[in-house]
């Protein structure tokens, strides 16, 4: 032993001499010769407790815990008794007296990994009794050896000790208020924090005993704070972020003293950065965990009102690096994305309005920086309201101040991804001001403005033609030109300018394109960035110019993507995926030839192995690496993310599904594999994963269905008309693995992406789209509608304990969910869109989901309640209706109700959507609802009138009366009515509503309707128009029976219908003879 511990010593020196070669030749002859065998144990341990060399001592305690936990304390077990219990004895002797703390700690995790094992065996129960005599110590020393210790064993052994919680409690109650060592009190809060993960949500004596400690825990980080130890602050901070996770309710009563401390740290220059991020950061939790307290206690506008000053505060250089003022952002971005609009929205706006008046260009950049980050949860709010808007964001794009410009134009960025369509509108006034920038002095204002122009131009549409040459001369300039710093951002414009030009890009294509496969061509790792860049364009390109034109570079760009994959890099792997997605979509069939490449790598990055973060192991027994970090080496050796791996399957899933539905038939010998892969993603642990596994799940399951040229499918099950048995197959097992993903899913955007693709899949292919899955799928959406699905389920608990009463995990909820988060809403649009989808597949079969869903989607028709959810709710009530047919019966009085209170509304919108309802209610429903139709026609008639509304408002009311008038003509004053819908006829937008102005009109021809034989000409007109392009103004029995009648009067009236054409504007006049022919 004496020998052999010698021999071990002279090693560890090696290791400890800092040469490189005779460390690596230490290390291997260590595992290979010593730690083979037990016996390196106690060798070990005589050198961490004796050796007079600090370093040594350290290094011999490290490696002596790997050695304890090896085999999962097998390795222990296998030592002699004797040996074992003169370790144990002498480790509680000799950390009490050991001077190094980096040695004390090293032997206090040797003493936690011993008694991992042998607590668990009931053995060495005089560890607890020392601890706590440690710890009640008149010697500071040995109580921070205690408190450590304790500290430690809550990283291997908590559940040995919770059943001591009540007394720990007591114990720390006392070393919290340590009078002499800070390190005391910081521990204790350290161990606390640990204990906090183990406190049974409904153990209310625990609870209450936890709460009672807070105010000490705060004590101790105003400790730290005050003798400049910021790290132990910070420490101590993330204690209190974790309390805002865990179940059991322990801060909600202290919820405002704590908002109003960790403000104040946060916003006192005085300390350092860190220490003020780290605070910040509980903050922007707070209102994830906490957000139904905050709004409660009305703490939302004081938080807002301190997080814009440290908003306004210089910004360091590196733009990666995390500072108070970059936390007070993400601190307004969190309030906006997780709490209702009108709680963040006109305090956010009346300081940003006040701080764009600021003299100070660093409150400016504030106030344009903080418009930015809050339509990430405000973007429906601000939708209305964007005309007064964008003169401040005008206003920053032309500041004297480069970095006030350079904020503007991240802002106009991020709303122009928000509201696309509202921000396109005034391109007039935006891009000359965008152009401008283009040219400015600062490089970062060039780039920061390139990546607004691509947002503009993403939702530009043909507007975009007017500024091509222009556009094309300045980017094809700055690509030649520039920095790769702006080059990137460049290239991605290039791609924007392509996709919203369309075939009007050819002229161009010449020159980009081969600018653009120089940069595909790029090898060095540097600026991969780039040559992922220039494939995600390369792609955008080819799609607007059309195969035709991009065909002779098609061979060319496949290879370069196929090279880029072997370049080991994820972002590119994830651009070439996409190129080969768009690739397939442009040449179809053409693409099949690649198959055999590039399927096999999207199949092998969607089942490329990672870890789990949310998964660890506390074990690393094959880890032999030397290291004297033992503090890290006891955090978890298997947590790590892998977030580009992730973004990687992502893409590769995506691309699966959208190759599969362009190259069809060519595919068929990957369907297989590929579903199989895509039900084993719906469990990965990244959202964006399961989100894209589902898409393209779906994605299959559609092309597999069009691939079976079915006849049109009729709603109700069973079904009418049978599917495939490949269909069926898969729509059951695809249903199966979804709809069962989604009883656990904790995300609120899996959730809606399910519900939005199943909403696609029911319009294709109907019923068969849910297999025997239609209960299972309503339940769902009836969870979701109740606000009680899991991923709805936030982690705030109903705190109040009285009369002993246990507690209640409920949803917290505000003012009767009038108000809600916009990312909470977008989950309830979801469920509301695929209810309307269900009942247009199930038909009158859907009346027994619908009348438990019916009162949730009703209450969303409120005054109270913003307009995008009345408009929801009007809208889905009415493709209810439409879906139910005469199902709709029963619930005919209170729809009605709802839908005549919806004609009044305020709202373009919701009147338009409650025309459509109404009419089809009327029409469909059993019950006699003539004695409404004359309120119901006053109500229409506004809508006819309305100059510059929303295009599809009128085409509802016209849509309506008609369905009024095929149901009962006789309730309706045709001759006041006819002329007004007359008057709009042909219809503007939705052309959907031409079936029941037609199905009217001809009906009414068929009954000689006095008033259409007497406008004959201008029926024609209408007739012309209708039949003309767009081909989609018209299905194909509605256009048949037009032209058939046109045909009888012209072969059958020839006089008369020559009298008819001669009355018709000659444009029309002209069209319809032609169509005749």
């Amino acid at each position: 032993m004496e020998a052999f511990a010698a021999e071990l010593e002279q090693l560890l020196k090696q290791i400890n001499s800092g040469d490189t070669a005779r460390l690596q030749s230490a290390t291997a002859t260590l595992s290979s010769q010593y730690y083979s065998k037990v016996i390196c144990i106690p060798a070990l341990f005589e050198i961490a407790s004796r050796h007079p060399d600090i370093g040594l001592r350290q290094l011999a305690a490290v490696e002596l815990r790997k050695q304890v936990r090896k085999q999962g304390g097998n390795w222990w077990e296998s030592l002699d008794e004797l040996y074992r219990n003169q370790i144990k004895q002498r480790l509680l002797e000799i950390i009490v007296i050991e001077p190094s703390k980096p040695v004390r700690h090293s032997l206090a995790r040797v003493i936690s990994e011993v008694a991992k094992v042998e607590l668990s065996k009931e053995r060495w129960g005089e560890l607890i009794t020392f601890l706590y005599t440690c710890c009640q110590s008149a010697t500071v020393g040995h109580r921070e050896v205690g408190v450590y210790v304790l500290d430690t064993l809550f990283e291997v052994i908590a559940d040995t000790l919770t059943d001591r919680i009540a007394d720990l409690f007591l114990l720390f109650s006392k070393t919290l208020a340590d009078p002499d060592s800070l390190e005391v009190r910081v521990t204790t809060l350290m161990a606390l924090g640990k204990i906090a993960d183990f406190i049974d949500p409904q153990a209310q004596n625990e609870i209450k005993a936890f709460r009672d400690l807070l105010p000490g825990m705060v004590a101790v980080l105003r400790d730290c704070l005050a003798q400049g130890d910021e790290d132990s602050a910070v420490k101590g901070f993330e204690v209190f972020d974790n309390l805002l996770v865990i179940e059991a309710p322990l801060l909600s009563r202290h919820i405002s003293d704590l908002i109003q401390f960790f403000v104040g740290i946060g916003a006192n220059r005085a300390y350092g950065g860190t220490a003020r991020v780290s605070a910040l950061s509980f903050l922007m939790w707070s209102t994830v965990y906490q957000k139904n307290k905050l709004v409660k206690l009305k703490l939302v506008s004081p938080i807002i009102g301190s997080i814009f000053p440290i908003a306004a505060e210089p910004e360091p250089e590196d733009d990666d690096e995390d500072s108070p003022g970059r936390l007070a952002l993400q601190v307004i971005n969190s309030l906006s994305t997780n709490l209702p609009p009108q709680q963040v929205f006109p305090d956010c706006m009346q300081l940003i309005v006040s701080y764009m008046q600021n003299p100070e260009p660093t409150a400016r950049k504030a106030a344009m920086l903080a418009f930015g980050v809050l339509v990430d949860g405000c973007a429906d709010h601000m939708r209305s309201k964007i005309n007064d808007l964008l003169p401040l964001l005008c206003r920053g794009l032309q500041d004297p101040e480069n970095i006030v410009r350079r904020a503007a134009c991240m802002a106009l960025g991020s709303v122009a991804e928000e509201l696309s369509e509202e921000i396109g509108q005034h391109h007039a006034t935006l891009l000359p001001l965008i152009f401008n920038l283009l040219n400015d002095p600062s490089e970062k204002v060039q780039k920061s403005s390139t990546n607004a122009l691509d947002a503009i131009l993403e939702g530009l549409g043909d507007e975009i033609n007017q500024y091509l040459p222009a556009l094309m001369e300045k980017l094809v300039y700055l690509l030649d030109s520039d920095s790769y710093q702006v080059k990137g951002v460049v290239i991605a414009c290039i791609g924007s300018a392509a996709h919203s030009a369309g075939d009007s890009f050819q002229p161009y294509f010449p020159q980009v394109m081969a600018r653009l496969q120089s940069y595909m061509a790029i090898t060095d790792k540097d600026v991969l960035d780039l040559r992922g860049l220039a494939t995600d364009t390369v792609s955008a390109v080819a799609e607007a110019v059309g195969k035709e034109i991009f065909r002779p570079h098609m061979n060319a760009t496949m290879s370069q993507a196929v090279q880029g994959l072997e370049l080991d890099n994820n972002r590119l792997r994830e651009c070439s995926y996409v190129f080969f997605s768009v690739m397939a979509r442009v040449f179809e069939e053409e693409f099949a030839p690649f198959l055999t490449v590039v399927v096999p790598q999207l199949l092998k990055s969607c089942n490329e192995e990672e870890k789990n973060p949310t998964e660890w192991s506390g074990e690393a027994e094959d880890d032999q690496s030397i290291s004297l970090d033992d503090e890290d080496d006891d955090h978890f050796p298997g947590f790590s993310l892998n977030n580009a791996l992730a973004e990687e399957k992502e893409t590769a899933a995506d691309a699966l599904g959208q190759i599969f539905q362009a190259c069809r038939a060519a595919f068929m010998p990957y369907v297989h594999e590929s579903v199989t892969t895509l039900i084993k993603l719906l469990g990965h642990y990244h959202e964006s994963v399961r989100k894209s596994a589902v898409g393209s799940l779906l994605s299959f399951l559609l092309t597999f269905y069009k691939m079976s040229n079915p006849p049109k499918w009729a709603p109700g099950t069973p079904l009418q008309v049978p599917l495939h048995e490949n269909v069926a197959g898969l729509a059951k097992a695809s249903a199966d693995a979804i709809l069962n993903m989604l009883d656990d899913e904790d995300d609120r955007s899996v959730v809606a992406q399910a519900f939005n693709e199943y909403t696609e899949a029911l319009k294709e292919m109907g019923p068969g789209a849910l297999a025997d899955r239609k209960q299972s799928l309503a339940e769902l959406v009836l969870l979701v509608l109740q606000k009680e699905h899991k991923c709805q389920l936030d982690v705030e608990l109903d705190d109040e304990m009285s009369d002993g009463s246990a507690l209640r995990r409920t949803p917290q909820r505000v003012e009767e969910d009038d108000e809600q988060a916009e990312y909470d809403a977008v989950l309830i649009s979801s469920a509301c869109d695929l209810v309307g989808a269900m009942a247009n597949a199930l038909g009158a079969g859907f009346s027994v989901y619908f009348q438990q869903l019916f009162p949730l989607i009703a209450k969303y028709y409120k005054k109270s309640r913003p307009v995008s959810d009345r408009s929801m709710a009007t809208g889905v009530l009415a493709e209810c209706a439409m879906g139910l047919k005469k199902g709709v019966t029963p619930f005919t009085n209170e729809m009605l109700q709802i839908l005549i209170r919806a004609l009044a509304d305020e709202e373009e919108e919701v009147r338009s959507n409650a025309a459509f309802g109404v009419g089809v209610l009327l029409e469909q429903s059993e019950t006699d609802l003539t004695s409404f139709y004359p309120q119901i026609l006053q109500l229409l008639r506004p809508l006819f009138e309305i100059q510059d509304g929303i295009p599809n408002m009128a085409d509802n009311a016209a849509g309506a009366v008609c369905r009024m008038i095929v149901r009962n003509p006789s309730a309706v004053p045709l001759d006041q009515v006819l002329p007004v819908v007359m008057q709009h006829l042909p219809l503007k937008k939705d052309f959907e509503e031409n079936e029941p102005v037609f199905r009217c009109v001809l009906q009414l021809l068929q009954n000689n309707n006095s008033y259409l034989l007497a406008n004959m000409s201008a029926l024609l007109n209408v007739f012309a128009q209708v039949l003309s392009p767009p081909e989609n103004q018209l299905k194909d029995a509605t256009r048949a029976e037009i032209i058939g009648l046109l045909k009888t009067l012209k072969n059958h009236h020839a006089d008369s219908f020559q009298n008819m054409v001669s009355g018709m504007q000659s444009q029309y006049a002209t069209a319809l003879i032609g169509l005749l022919q």
